[in-house]
């Protein structure tokens, strides 16, 4: 344990000892808070490591996300008046002479 500035200890975990027991259940411990209860040993495990790879996705969906706003940044907006008005194309007009 490492002490911190106001005296209290704070617990810091390796990934083999977050998982533990507590009133016959199985918890791990994440930042978030414990997480739990599980039915197993095994059980608690593997949500760990879920859990891991759910939050690694989820900030890697975060930069992807913050790499496009700033890619839209950098873009130019221009007011809809200011655009150059195309003409249509002209239609060309066949002249033709009825005989009766």
């Amino acid at each position: 344990m490492r002490g911190t500035d106001n005296g209290q200890s704070k617990r810091y975990f390796r990934s083999s000892e977050r998982v533990f027991r507590m009133n016959e259940s199985w918890y791990f411990a994440a930042r978030e808070g414990d997480q739990g209860p599980f039915w197993s040993e095994s059980e608690a495990h593997a949500e760990k490591k879920r859990f891991c790879c759910d939050k690694t996705e989820l900030a890697g969906f975060q930069e992807s996300r913050e790499e496009a706003r700033a890619k839209v940044a950098e873009l130019e907006l221009v007011p809809l008046d200011s655009r150059p008005r195309l003409r249509p194309p002209a239609v060309p007009t066949v002249n033709r002479r009825v005989m009766i």
